[in-house]
């Protein structure tokens, strides 16, 4: 009786080990990629599909003044990881439906123009139409021509990417209100990256390379934290 009961635990325990074995590495792999996907999906949902109680935010900042505004475009520039060029840094930020609603509704109140839900649904539709990942860089510079050499990349984990397009890189600089003392130029670049290639669930840094690697800027990018 005892040798049976030893032979029918040894062969629910065999039983038990085959229900319960670990996933093999193939299968963890497999689960860690679609979680990544799911939260990749999720995080990008927050930042391009707006709900129209976060478009209604969006024109309230917009709408709020001065004070109200910059704060909001305060908060989402990203910080500065490293920096080789101690100044002229850029001011950067990532372009999305709720920042370019805010800023529609701000510059809209400054002209006495009005601003509804309409037109921030209308911001909505054309970014789902496009497939960039569009950066704000505000960039200084003492000479007229300073972005001629100048470049803007994207590093998410041991990738590289070039930008589509920089827009704003043959237009001509704007003198600064400190001109002619430095920085004494200024410009609005756009800097498009493809935006399939990104995963939103995890961090990615800006690079701005005003003369290369000796003279850049590194920005740290959370996706997550974006509005």
């Amino acid at each position: 009786m005892k040798k049976v009961a030893t032979v029918f635990l040894a062969t629910s325990l065999l039983c038990s080990s085959v229900v319960f074995a670990e996933p093999t590495s193939s299968s963890k792999k497999t689960e860690v990629t679609t979680t990544q996907k799911l939260s990749s999906k999720t995080i990008k949902g927050n930042i391009f599909n707006l709900s129209d109680q976060q478009m209604k935010n969006a024109i309230k900042i917009g709408l709020g003044g001065n004070e109200t505004y910059f704060k909001y475009s305060k908060s989402q520039s990203f910080p500065i990881l490293y920096d080789k060029m101690k100044f002229l840094q850029p001011v950067t930020t990532l372009v999305t439906p709720y920042s370019l609603i805010a800023s529609e509704a701000y510059f809209a109140a400054d002209e006495y123009k009005e601003f509804t839900l309409a037109d921030a649904k209308d911001i909505t539709k054309m970014f789902a139409q496009i497939d960039v990942l569009s950066f704000r860089v505000i960039a200084f510079g003492d000479d007229i021509d300073f972005a001629n050499s100048l470049n803007i990349v994207l590093k998410q984990g041991s990738k590289f990417y070039q930008p589509l397009e920089i827009v704003g890189l043959n237009e001509s600089a704007d003198h600064t209100s400190s001109w002619p003392d430095s920085p004494a130029y200024k410009k609005l670049l756009i800097a498009d990256f493809d935006i399939n290639k990104i995963d939103f669930s995890k961090p990615a840094e800006l690079i701005y390379l005003y003369t290369g690697k000796e003279f850049s800027v590194t920005y740290k990018v959370d996706f997550s934290k974006i509005k």
